[in-house]
């Protein structure tokens, strides 16, 4: 939920309108985040490293709830990613989590959160997202670790060496009767 306080929101913009519309919220002095990877693509006769946004469609923004109409004026803007007509905030660790995982150069890939299988929340204990919670997934060899974005509904995934990974044990609150 928007307060006075500025928080991140996803923004859903037009197909490949990401980088324009995230130089125009910067010039109407909206704070956001565009996580950008560079990707080799094979096209007929050689390869190329294109830059590209990781998540289709949608970029970040750091608003308060008297910037919704701003935002939603900019041009390529289709919407605030909202749920039960209330505007969904993306926790400030999470933005901070996928500016690692952009910035270690690591190979990621976005899956739909609701295609991973149940798997056990870990945290990482060493290497560049050390301290890092997530969620593994266990369908494979590697250990892989998923990030998952709830306000968009996707999940950020990278390979991390099983090793490095320890699990979080949730600790249950029990009643215990008199």
């Amino acid at each position: 939920m928007l307060t006075t306080v500025p928080q991140w929101v996803a923004v859903y913009v037009r197909s490949r309108s990401e980088k324009r519309v995230a130089d125009l919220l910067q010039r109407a002095g909206i704070e956001n985040y565009l996580p950008i990877v560079t990707r080799r693509h094979k096209w007929s006769d050689r390869y190329k490293l294109v830059d590209e946004p990781l998540f289709t469609s949608y970029l970040f923004a750091k608003i308060t709830k008297t910037k919704v109409s701003v935002v939603k004026a900019v041009d390529g803007v289709v919407e605030i990613v909202a749920f039960g007509g209330e505007i969904v905030t993306v926790p400030e660790d999470q933005i901070l989590t996928i500016k690692t995982m952009v910035d270690s150069n690591q190979e990621l890939s976005v899956m739909n959160s609701e295609a991973l299988q149940k798997g056990v929340r870990v945290k990482i204990v060493d290497g560049a997202f050390a301290g890092k919670e997530g969620i593994l997934i266990s369908d494979c060899k590697e250990g892989n670790f998923a990030v998952k974005i709830d306000a968009i509904r996707l999940s950020l995934v990278t390979h991390i060496d099983r090793l490095l990974l320890q699990p979080v044990y949730v600790k249950s609150r029990k009643t215990s009767k008199k």
